[in-house]
């Protein structure tokens, strides 16, 4: 696990500048919290970010004999408990060391009642007391709490070993995921080998740096991000913000001030684990829609408080930023509770996230209120994204981060604006419904997008017949259930286990949209290169796009050019339609 650089800085309290893990939580009536305004659990084990693994990874490699360095910590003091810090660096690797501990203790407890009194290897007996004493909780208080929406789940999954207890946040499935990690380690661990991994941890060599004030804590974090923290956009830009609000505020009292500011970074923090896009994702959703200029967020931020010369004003614009960036976040959220609904917000996030992103929040920033408002305009930009998607030309233009950047609340003008690129695209030279109609005019068809064309033609069948249709949720299969997965499959397929097919069939009728369908994963493999004739069964299904299949082969037998072709021309007919491609 890469460490933090080590910080040489002067000492404000007793908190011994280097120290170990053991004799830090040690330290008589010691607690340690993490603020509200901190970010939340964030150590993964997949992905891309393995910091789990990494840590056990480490762990098993260390040497027992020589130290294991943890990195630096900074800590703000309680303002009414004397013993009670505030971890404002480091809360990851804390809250990690928290759980290996409790999963630790949890194992040899388990151990012991299996198989009586455990001894180490120079036969003294292990204190399992003294463990949860040092680390879990000593008398009626817990030692380590983490962000308060999270500590009733910590204290109850992680401490308590609550399996039932809900996991409504992403931080909280985090949570469980390093602690069920933990418990697999432990489980397969010889005893001596879980020993030495709790000395190596006990002993680990951590710096620590206590400050006693908010002005204080926030002048040290930024000094720290500006020297190359591994911290995300968001947080430096918090980091930024705070110690500029400090300097820039004529208040007799900055910390009130600078509470404020962290109040709703806390509820920012909190916003962030109720949706699926990261923090810097909608950081940068937001410096699209809101900033005028076109670099990254801080470089953003700092130009827009650098135009300003009063201090007065640049401490209202901060505020302003700061309460406008919170209402992002719960924009955000409506916009994902609204993606589950069959209707053009999920559309538009399907087809380009990126580009649609900005402009929808912008649309909730001035018309939440109204939801068909949003839902009209959706449709255009959707539309528009549609045409191009599905073309044959080389579009690089894409002006809806413009759009949306500029957008300053007139709907009726935004409307008008949207129609005509929708007709025109963003060039005037553009033959933008021209190069989508002749698209599907073609024959070749089978990439991994036309997903979506046969998904709304579903839909359509299902809208024509009065059933319900399918949601956006299905069709992305957000249940991770890999039967459930949709493909595009081939009707006939493209390497028949039957026949043969001519070189002219095989160019224009095999990737052709009328032999392309929506199937589940599981049908689809069952299919596999057989004469659908023989497989007439699979398409007996609840799928109204299915159900034009089998009849036709009931009927006629056969699945050739003729078949194809007519079924191209149907869903030809709902694509000019629906998309007003003229």
């Amino acid at each position: 696990m890469a460490s933090p650089p080590l910080i040489i800085l002067i000492r404000f309290s007793k908190m011994e500048r280097q120290t170990t893990i053991k004799k830090l939580f040690h330290e008589d009536g010691i607690q340690f919290a993490i603020p509200a305004y901190q970010r939340a659990y964030s150590w993964e084990l997949d992905k891309d970010k393995k910091q789990i693994e990494q840590f056990i990874i480490d762990i098993k490699d260390q040497n027992p004999k020589k130290k294991y360095f943890l990195g630096h910590f900074l800590f703000e003091k309680d303002e009414n408990k004397e013993t009670k810090f505030w971890i404002i660096d480091g809360q990851q690797r804390i809250t990690t060391v928290i759980i290996f501990f409790s999963c630790l203790i949890n194992e040899l407890e388990n151990r012991e009642k299996e198989n009586g009194r455990l001894y180490d290897s120079e036969n003294n007996e292990i204190e399992i007391w003294r463990i949860k004493e040092n680390y879990i909780k000593l008398g009626k208080n817990y030692k380590f709490e983490t962000v308060a929406y999270d500590n009733p789940f910590f204290e109850s999954f992680v401490y308590e070993n609550n399996v039932n207890a809900i996991q409504d946040t992403s931080s909280s499935r985090r949570i469980s995921v390093a602690k069920s990690a933990f418990q697999k380690l432990f489980k397969k661990a010889e005893l001596n080998d879980i020993l030495n991994w709790k000395r190596i941890i006990d002993d680990a060599v951590i710096t620590t740096f206590e400050v006693t004030d908010k002005v204080q804590a926030t002048q040290i974090f930024a000094f720290q991000n500006d020297r190359g923290k591994d911290l995300t956009t968001l947080e430096k830009l918090k980091a930024f913000l705070i110690h500029k609000l400090y300097a820039v505020s004529e208040n007799d009292n900055p910390e009130s001030q600078i509470k404020n500011i962290e109040t709703v970074f806390s509820d920012i923090y909190k916003q962030s684990e109720r949706i699926s896009y990261d923090e810097d994702q909608v950081l940068g959703f937001h410096n699209t829609a809101f900033l005028s200029g076109w670099e990254s967020p801080l470089k953003n931020v700092k130009d827009e408080i650098n135009k300003i010369s009063d201090n007065t004003q640049r401490e209202k614009w901060i505020k302003d930023f700061v309460n406008n960036l919170k209402e992002t976040f719960v924009s955000v959220e409506a916009i994902e509770k609204q993606s589950e609904q069959n209707c053009s917000v999920p559309d538009v996030l399907i087809l380009d996230t990126y580009n649609s992103m900005p402009l929808l929040v912008k649309l909730y920033h001035f018309h939440k209120n109204d939801q068909q408002l949003i839902e009209n305009l959706s449709n255009i930009v959707e539309q528009i994204l549609f045409k191009l998607e599905y073309k044959i030309a080389d579009y690089r233009t894409n002006s809806l981060h413009a759009i949306a950047k500029h957008y300053s609340g007139n709907s009726t003008n935004l409307e008008n604006s949207l129609k005509y690129h929708a007709d025109k695209g963003f060039q005037d030279w553009w033959n933008f419904n021209g190069n989508c109609k002749n698209y599907f005019n073609g024959n070749w068809h089978y990439h991994g997008n036309i997903k979506y064309v046969l998904w709304k033609y579903e839909n359509h069948l299902r809208l024509n017949n009065r059933t319900r249709q399918m949601t956006p949720l299905e069709f992305k299969n957000k249940f991770n259930t890999k039967r459930l997965e949709n493909t595009t499959d081939h009707i006939t397929p493209r390497d028949p286990n039957f026949t043969k097919y001519e070189e002219e069939f095989q160019n224009k009728f095999v990737n052709n949209i009328g032999n392309l369908v929506l199937m589940v994963w599981g049908d689809n493999s069952e299919k596999k290169n057989n004469n659908p004739i023989d497989k007439i069964h699979l398409f007996d299904s609840d799928f109204y796009s299915h159900k034009e299949i089998r009849d036709t082969l009931n009927e006629r037998k056969i699945w050739g050019e003729q078949e194809i072709t007519e079924r191209k021309e149907k869903i030809l007919k709902f694509v000019f339609n629906n998309w007003d491609i003229k």
